[in-house]
């Protein structure tokens, strides 16, 4: 589940509003020198840098920054567990299927 081993597109951003994109995600795993972001439900999030120390809000109580805020929300509204940054490549968890709540099989 927290695999990322799909290699995002710029049609995952379909139904993104500006200014997500392929290209803001990568400047924002650039500018913070990220290497993974894991996504576990609600408001739960891992941000792990480059150095494999995770990058963690400066004041207790306090938010990521603005750009990674915006990336925090994109993955929790597509569902996406897991955003990968590697050798200038984005890769991302597969998205999971929705259930029929009305299906009983």
């Amino acid at each position: 589940m927290y695999e990322a081993g799909i290699e995002m597109t710029d049609g995952d951003f379909e139904f993104a509003k500006s200014p997500l994109s392929k290209k803001f995600i990568r400047l924002v795993f650039e500018k913070y020198q990220l290497d993974y972001i894991a996504y576990f439900g609600e408001d739960m999030f891992y941000v792990a840098g480059q150095n494999s120390q995770p990058l963690t809000p400066l004041y207790p109580n306090a938010r990521y920054p603005e750009d990674i805020e915006l990336v925090l929300d994109f993955m929790a509204r597509e569902r996406i567990r897991r955003i990968k940054y590697e050798n200038g490549i984005l890769f991302r968890s597969a998205v999971p299927e929705l259930r029929d709540s009305g299906n009983n099989s």
